[in-house]
């Protein structure tokens, strides 16, 4: 009989001590809350970061490809090719709709 009273000497130490922690918890529920609110914050942040390079990389690279394409359709003007005022599938339907102006060679003015 003596054992089970040695072992429920600590049942208030253990009350007082989560009384305790509740009354931590309650007096800095505010600091928690605004620490957790920092936390979520960097991490929001941090994600509106990584879409603004994203998309920053992929403006770059479609203008990369949108001058590449110029830069060709500029070459095919400067050497006379249909495609760089038509493009190519405009420069195909426009030979189809008018088969003599793909016959007819162009003469340069000649320089003096």
């Amino acid at each position: 009989m003596s054992g089970s009273r040695a072992s429920s000497g600590g049942g208030f130490a253990g009350l007082l001590g989560l009384a305790l922690i509740i009354w931590v918890i309650i007096k800095l529920l505010w600091v928690i809350a605004g620490a957790a609110a920092l936390v979520g914050l960097f991490f929001v942040a941090r994600a509106v970061v990584r879409e603004g390079r994203r998309r920053a990389d992929l403006r770059t690279a479609e203008r990369a490809a949108v001058r590449f394409r110029a830069d060709q359709q500029h070459r095919w003007v400067l050497r006379g090719d249909d495609r760089g005022i038509y493009g190519a599938e405009g420069a195909q339907l426009m030979h189809y709709l008018y088969p003599e102006r793909a016959r007819v060679k162009r003469l340069l003015p000649l320089r003096e």
